[in-house]
């Protein structure tokens, strides 16, 4: 009885990605032959359906772009690249999307350290970390195994000095990816989605304005109060403007 059940789980699986790749594909062409609305329809039921990927959330903010709906695909490109942060293509379009928002604002400058080692545990996602120093440990332990069955001095120093660096590399990724995850824990990001908002000094509508933003401008998230949350800009500024002004990522 229970193979049954697994049978019938297993072939409900596959009718549902089937479903999901016929509609992605239906978006696809939608989007091919200008019809940009119904490819953001058919993109969102694709995500509603609970199927997410680095190439579905790119497609779905080209769908946006296309439509000057710059809140839109700025939110898609960003959640693309958590899945995919060294593609080009999305880093491009979004750097493109960018420069056509309302507010310009520069980011206070990071030493070379901070930068590099930013880049570094940015070049992958943090599965594709997981992943890389699984298949590290599972390389040293092979080379751990021609260590102790080598039958020269020369082979067994060989076979150690890989297994050696296998171990450097292991830990290495494993600190990258532990890192990445700290940062995406401390820092949550959101996109506006409003025009001239106000962001109060406190968060209360009769507190002084600290400055205004626009649709499109990425913010990093603080804390929560009432409907109000405290954002900060890449250059430091500070304001409290409504929660339901903005998107989180």
């Amino acid at each position: 009885m229970k193979f049954y059940n697994y049978l019938l789980i297993v072939l409900f699986s596959c009718s549902v990605l089937a479903q999901g790749e016929d509609t992605f594909e239906r978006a696809n062409s939608a989007y091919a032959d200008d019809e940009f609305e119904q490819a953001v329809e058919l993109y969102d039921s694709v995500l509603t359906d609970g199927f997410v990927s680095a190439e579905l959330y790119f497609n779905l903010g080209n769908a946006y772009f296309k439509q000057n709906d710059l809140a839109n695909a700025i939110y898609h490109y960003e959640k693309a690249l958590q899945y995919n942060p060294s593609d080009q293509d999305i880093q491009e379009n979004l750097e493109i999307a960018n420069t056509q928002t309302i507010d310009k604002i520069e980011d206070i400058p990071e030493s070379n350290l901070n930068s590099l080692i930013f880049n570094i545990t940015h070049a992958m996602t943090l599965n594709s970390w997981a992943w890389l120093s699984i298949i590290l440990s599972v390389i040293f332990g092979l080379f751990i195994v021609l260590y102790f069955r080598s039958t020269t001095t020369k082979g067994k120093r060989r076979n150690f000095s890989v297994a050696i660096l296998l171990v450097v590399l292991t830990v290495a990724s494993l600190l990258f990816g532990r890192f990445q995850n700290e940062l995406q824990e401390e820092q949550s990001y959101a996109i506006i989605f409003e025009n001239q908002l106000p962001a109060y000094v406190e968060p209360n509508p009769r507190s002084d304005i600290n400055f205004e933003l626009n649709q499109g401008t990425k913010v990093s998230l603080g804390s929560t109060f009432r409907e109000y949350t405290q954002i900060e800009l890449p250059d430091g500024s500070k304001g409290w403007v409504k929660t339901s002004s903005f998107k989180k990522l």
